[in-house]
């Protein structure tokens, strides 16, 4: 009997395995096709991530801090959001380019496991199963949570963890055992703590249905007494993730995370009768995942089984009425704004809005099983049933239908839904009409399992076939080519790169703006794309001219001089020509170019430096402010041109500008304020002016080379109205910024960084009371060292770092320490010390209570 146990274990992971392969196959996603699921954040944000963890682990590097993340920052709150899955290890059996099919070997084992986790939950909780039993635990690997998100795959893991949770709790409560609750728990705030924080209000929720369940007289006092076992376990399990979260929230602190919008704290509905229609199959695709109903799909099967649980007689009322609470309490969490909000960490989603419906989904599971048990044991599926499921569903596909018109992917998903409500409520019937080892019996269970494999496996292939697949060999061919243009950039000193990638010959399908190439290729870059991007460090690179589509997002899309200077980013790596700069090499079809402004980290300025405020959507301003502030002179480095606007058609909203060059220089362009795709045509003198990368508001754009009184004409065609007025030129007087670059130079300081998280470097200075300016983000964990003598450093130009010398000849010493980290160590390991002399306790106390008895 055990031995078919296993087997069956075995075989709920392989079900739901099949499946996935399958579609993999259909799809002709790599390894079974050309295909590969390199589209929204898995392409820009988790491939580098996981390409980033390959290279921390096969490099040795001992650092909590990384320049590849955006111009430098912690890793910890990016490591512990994304990269602590132990299903990330797969990624070192890899090749870097091939780490697209890694990720998707990597989701289908989740998804396996997914389906083996559900199918252990039920066998402990309920011992009764068999090969049917694989409909409920399929169900749940396939369930809307997966079908919709399945591409964000860092959250899957919870889906694997919480049917053990809930089994741990189940132990606690009726066993007062704590051990695999107080390790899952742990688990799952380990893994990813923005979802273990969800389940850790799971598990409130459930622990008072079972105190409730097993207390003859349930009281809130007499669940604060039951309960000192799990809110002990709960509590020191939670704290002993402190190496982990105290780091964690110390860098979400530092992001806009922390920004809260006082409407999504009030108590209102999200949604009405319209939510009905995610019973059905064919509810949410690719172009739905980040606006969308909750997805609460888990089969028709598995709702309607739910719905017959509150119809048969031989279900207790009061059982009923518990599991109409525990489902009001999930249900709760994604209806009601102020609730869902709470769920979600206090911050509403930015995109997949309903992070929580994986607990709906086994919550329906669950209680479908009970009821299947209790059909098996010879009552019937009430046709109550299949007639409320009927009328539900067709009242949400009306509601769908009149207010939600584009969440409509085909009203023949309905009536296939519809279809199946009937056709499974006359096989289970005819199943259960069957006499026990009858072969009519097995057959219509084969059928039965089969039909609902093909339509959880149907409905996860609606939501996959729209992604905008991108080609595997195409992103092997140009990482190859990427991977040898960087290896012949040879430097020994830390300097940044400014690297774009056509997203085409790159094997992506949809426009890539390449945040994370820099991670992605493991060198010192500045574009960043992350929940975790420090808020005062985007906001110091937006001030200087660099694009911000939204809080998670910093770009370097065009060139900029004085940035190049400021950052040290002495290279440039790209598919396209640039006739003004110094082209050193070429490979392939991409060219490197060298930045002769770039002389080092970081350099010597007047204390007076650390007096500039940069001030929003004013980047020719506050370069000017800088260079001032570095070596001041009687004229602006940057000389604003003389410009002529017209306005040809105010029905087209045509601009024409007309502009006299006033030194020789670089163009540099700025309009504040504006929607950028509202622009449909930007010409000068008559060239179309198009960014390699997508663009939604505006940066500052470097519109070329020109001599002093060439006439530039500029030409605008937008869609909204502007305001000229508000535009911005200036020409950066080459002359005075090279005057400039060449005295800097002899004041500058190369630095190198180790794989210990060390830079060093040495200057000297002759001068009484000057700053070390380094392109370094001011982050108090460093511990900063002139000649072995520790110094303090103050915050410039934003959110940089400096460091004030005297006169002097030093060695600079510079080394990432996370106080964080350390702290949240000791606590983690006075915790465990803690859980042990609990265990301890708890077995005296038994023991005691035993001998009383």
């Amino acid at each position: 009997m055990k031995k078919n146990k296993t087997g069956l274990l075995i075989g709920s992971f392989l079900v739901p395995f099949f499946i996935v392969i399958i579609l993999w196959a259909i799809l002709g996603v790599a390894p079974f096709g050309d295909n590969n699921l390199l589209a929204s954040d898995l392409g820009s944000q988790y491939l580098p991530f996981l390409s980033n963890f390959k290279r921390f682990v096969e490099e040795g590097t001992l650092t909590f801090y990384s320049f590849t993340n955006g111009i430098g920052d912690t890793i910890f709150p990016l490591s512990s959001y994304y990269l602590l899955s132990p299903f990330n290890i797969l990624a070192l059996f890899f090749s870097y380019e091939t780490l697209p099919i890694a990720i998707v070997w990597i989701i289908t084992l989740k998804i396996s496991c997914i389906g083996g986790s559900m199918f252990y939950y039920l066998k402990k909780t309920y011992t009764e199963v068999s090969a049917f039993t694989w409909i409920f635990s399929t169900a749940f690997s396939l369930c809307g949570f997966v079908t919709a998100y399945s591409i964000n795959f860092m959250w899957l893991d919870i889906l694997i963890l919480l049917p053990l949770l809930a089994l741990g709790l189940q132990k606690l409560w009726y066993e007062k055992k704590v051990t695999l609750y107080a390790a899952i728990l742990f688990l799952s705030i380990f893994t990813n703590y923005y979802m273990g924080y969800m389940v850790c209000i799971f598990a409130v929720g459930y622990s008072i249905y079972l105190y409730i369940k097993q207390s003859a007289a349930p009281s809130i006092k007499g669940f604060i007494q039951e309960g000192k076992v799990f809110f002990i376990s709960s509590i020191l399990s939670g704290i002993s993730t402190s190496f982990i979260l105290l780091p964690a929230l110390e860098g979400m602190l530092q992001t806009k995370k922390t920004d809260f919008n006082i409407l999504t704290f009030l108590p209102y509905p999200k949604f009405g009768p319209s939510f009905f229609s995610q019973f059905g199959i064919g509810t949410v695709d690719f172009d739905l995942r980040l606006s969308h109903l909750p997805t609460v799909f888990s089969g028709i099967l598995i709702v309607l089984l739910f719905l017959s649980y509150f119809l048969l007689t031989s279900i207790p009322k009061k059982e009923k009425q518990l599991t109409l609470f525990l489902v009001l309490f999930v249900f709760a969490s994604f209806w009601i704004e102020l609730i869902n909000t709470i769920w979600h960490m206090f911050q509403a989603p930015a995109g997949f809005p309903y992070r929580n419906t994986f607990v709906f989904s086994f919550i329906l599971i669950k209680f479908a099983y009970e009821a299947f048990l209790r059909l098996n044991d010879g009552e019937r599926l009430p046709l109550k049933a299949p007639s409320i499921y009927t009328a539900v569903l067709l009242a949400g596909y009306l509601f769908l239908g009149v207010f939600y018109k584009d969440y409509v992917l085909s009203y023949s998903y309905a009536v296939i839904s519809l279809l199946l409500i009937w056709l499974y409520y006359y096989l289970f019937n005819h199943r259960q009409n069957s006499e026990k080892g009858n072969s009519r019996k097995n057959y219509l269970g084969v059928l039965l399992c089969l039909l609902v494999f093909a339509e959880l496996g149907g409905n996860y292939w609606i939501s996959l076939k729209a992604i905008p697949f991108g080609n595997q060999s195409d992103f092997q061919d140009n990482y190859k080519e990427q991977e040898k243009v960087l290896a012949s950039i040879e430097d020994n000193n830390l300097f940044r790169i400014k690297q774009t990638v056509n997203s085409k010959d790159a094997g992506y399908a949809e426009k890539n703006n390449g945040y994370n190439n820099s991670i992605l290729y493991g060198y010192a870059g500045i574009s960043s794309y992350t929940s975790t991007l420090h808020s005062e460090t985007q906001d110091t690179l937006n001030a200087l001219g660099l694009y911000q589509k939204n809080d998670r997002r910093i770009g370097y899309v065009d060139d900029s001089q004085v940035v190049n200077f400021l950052l040290n980013i002495p290279y440039q790596v790209t598919p396209a020509e640039n006739s003004f700069r110094e082209k050193i090499s070429t490979e392939g079809s991409t060219n490197i170019y060298k930045n002769n402004e770039a002389i080092g980290l970081g350099f010597l300025v007047p204390e007076d430096f650390s007096s500039v405020r940069l001030a929003a959507n004013q980047p020719i301003a506050n370069q000017e402010e800088l260079l001032q502030a570095i070596k001041p002179t009687n004229e602006n480095y940057f000389k604003t041109t003389v410009k002529n606007t017209e306005q040809l058609a105010d029905e087209k909203k045509e601009y024409q500008l007309n502009v006299t060059a006033t030194a020789d220089g670089e163009l540099y362009f700025h309009l504040p304020k504006v929607t950028w795709s509202s622009i449909e045509s930007f010409t000068v003198n008559g060239q179309t002016i198009k960014q390699e990368v997508y663009i939604h508001t505006n940066q500052l754009f470097n519109l070329g080379y020109f001599e002093k009184g060439d006439a530039v004409q500029l030409a605008i065609t937008s869609k909204k109205e502007l305001n000229p007025s508000g535009i911005e030129l200036a020409t950066l007087d080459q002359e005075a910024f090279d005057s400039i670059v060449s005295s800097q130079n002899r004041k500058s300081i190369d630095l190198r960084w180790t794989k210990k998280g060390e830079l060093f470097g040495n200057i000297s200075v002759k001068q009484e009371k000057q700053l070390l300016y380094l392109s370094v983000p001011y982050d108090e964990n460093w511990l900063i060292k002139a000649n072995g003598e520790k110094v303090e450093q103050i915050k410039v130009a934003g959110n940089m770092m400096a460091i004030p010398l005297k006169e002097g000849t030093y060695s600079i010493a510079l080394v990432y320490q996370s106080i964080s980290f350390y702290t949240g160590g000791l606590i983690t390991l006075s915790t465990l010390v803690g859980f042990l002399i609990f265990k301890y306790w708890l077995r005296v106390k038994k023991r005691r209570d035993m001998q009383k008895c």
